[in-house]
């Protein structure tokens, strides 16, 4: 039996057809999981989420308020909240005070620093934190390939907590009331700070 230009078109069509299906169908599977040496999600205590094993925090350079460059370095030895922030965030607006309040109650227990994300820069930011009256929150300004760059975040506000071997142990996404109820009752427990 001769085959014939039907038939080859016809057999064209449906092999294009199933490789059509096959890509669409493979298309649909979920992601793979994360890769070795990403950070594992074990737990997760109210919206703190730990970090297994703990990440060394980003050496990545940051702006000051007065414009110098710095690094999260600096407060090694120290517990540090590290909070991504944005004043066009809502979520980041609403919990900025809170985040000033939490400072000022706990003192030396912990250091919030919280990095702006605005292309705007400090002409933007200052007037910002001033409006909120937040006084004891050290700010700062990421730089281009800045701390963002080496962290997985899925939006604003985002914060880190850091150990004071400079690793990060615990993320928190999304805005929340830092200075009361169980996300101030968690952080406590983690730094291990008197309740």
């Amino acid at each position: 039996m001769r085959i014939g230009p039907i038939h080859t078109a016809i057999a064209i069509v449906v092999i294009c057809a199933a490789v059509g299906i096959a890509g669409y169908v493979a298309s649909r599977r979920p992601p793979p999981p994360p890769e070795t040496g990403q950070p594992q999600q074990t737990s997760n205590t109210g919206k703190f989420i730990a970090i297994s094993p703990p990440l060394p925090a980003p050496a990545a350079t940051f702006n000051s308020r007065d414009g110098k460059p710095t690094r999260l370095a600096v407060w090694r030895g120290h517990w540090v909240l590290l909070n991504l922030w944005a004043t066009w965030c809502g979520p980041c607006v609403k919990e900025m005070p809170s985040l000033d309040r939490m400072q000022k109650a706990m003192g030396s227990a912990i250091t919030v620093v919280a990095i702006s994300e605005d292309r705007g820069g400090m002409q933007v930011v200052e007037p910002f934190v001033t409006k909120l009256g937040v006084t004891s929150l050290t700010i700062g300004m990421d730089a281009p390939d800045g701390v963002l760059s080496h962290l997985k975040i899925r939006g604003l506000p985002t914060s880190f907590l850091i150990d004071p071997q400079g690793n990060i142990v615990a993320k928190f996404e999304g805005g929340s009331e830092w200075d009361a109820g169980p996300t101030l009752t968690t952080l406590k427990g983690m730094i291990g700070a008197k309740q």
